[in-house]
């Protein structure tokens, strides 16, 4: 089924059935947004930190330590 054909028949369907059809689109979106929200985190984090200057891997891997120290202790 088509994304226009869905469109045309969305709304021929009771509330009951939309209700339903709405329950398994969020589900189906929940699932893709936690897969992918577990990706890429590091490059989520870019720039978030302000410095004067651009941070080394070895400045990024202390505050990474520093962090995970703080949290685990």
């Amino acid at each position: 089924m088509t994304v226009e054909e869905m469109l045309v028949t969305i709304p021929k369907l009771t509330t009951h059935e939309q209700l339903l059809l709405l329950e398994a689109v969020s589900r189906a979106l929940r699932t893709n947004l936690e897969t992918h929200a577990t990706q890429g985190s590091a490059e989520q984090l870019l720039g978030i930190i302000p410095t004067d200057s651009d941070l080394s891997d070895d400045d990024i891997d202390r505050i990474r330590f520093e962090h995970l120290m703080e949290k685990h202790s």
